[in-house]
Order: structure tokens, then C-alpha cells, then sequence
């Protein structure tokens, strides 16, 4: 996958979990100011830091599954 293509994956993924760039860049320990950097074509983007962005998302995601399961579950 093209940088291009995996930075606007990030940025969908991010929005459709309500994270702001800046949250899931401090979350992975990255500096938001680096990730503008892979998105503007500045310079490339280091495969462990786009893992670690890809880690946060899922952590994300499963905890937006067990929020929702509980909230199920209480409903019941």
C-alpha cells in the first residue's frame, strides 16, 4: 500500500472512531507534527511508527466493541 493510500486509511479510521489526529499521534507516541509531515509528502513514514498507529486504532475499536456490548448487556 502507498503512503498516500495508508495515511488516508489512518485518517478514515481515525475520524470514524472520533479520535483526532493529535490524540491518536499522542497515543502512539508520535509528534502530530511528523504525521502532517507524512501527509503532505514531506518525508516518508517509518513502518514501526504506522504499526503503532495501527495499534492504537485497534486497541480503539475493541474497546468502542466492549462499550458497546455493555451497553447491550444492560439494556437487556
Amino acid at each position: 500500500m502507498k503512503q498516500k493510500a495508508i495515511i488516508k486509511d489512518i485518517i478514515e479510521r481515525a475520524r470514524a472512531a472520533r479520535l483526532s489526529i493529535a490524540e491518536l499521534c499522542r497515543r502512539a507516541e508520535i509528534d502530530p507534527g511528523t504525521f502532517q509531515n507524512w501527509r503532505n509528502d514531506r518525508c516518508g513514514a517509518n513502518l514501526r511508527s504506522i504499526e503503532r498507529i495501527y495499534e492504537v486504532l485497534d486497541q480503539v475499536d475493541r474497546e468502542d466493541a466492549r462499550r458497546l456490548a455493555k451497553r447491550g448487556k444492560q439494556a437487556a
